[in-house]
């Protein structure tokens, strides 16, 4: 079974909890970014890429409810 983990990843002499990492397997799948301040988080997907970024941003709430609509979406069966 594979193993999720909620781990900060900022640079933590830089940005103090400023990044957080969901890892699957110890690999990152998604990276949540608060640069932009609590109210404008970014979800950085497909990556990372060979510097460390993640190939693309999203707003984190638009990520969570397409999330929202694939479980509702496939939970009836439309």
């Amino acid at each position: 079974m594979s193993k999720l983990e909620i781990v900060w990843s900022s640079a933590m002499d830089e940005y103090e909890k400023l990044t957080l990492e969901i890892l699957l397997d110890r690999y990152p799948v998604v990276r949540v970014n608060g640069e932009r301040g609590p109210d404008k988080l970014e979800a950085e997907l497909g990556g990372p890429e060979p510097d460390g970024r993640m190939a693309r941003k999203i707003p984190l709430d638009d990520l969570i409810e397409a999330l929202i609509d694939i479980r509702k979406t496939m939970a009836s069966g439309k």
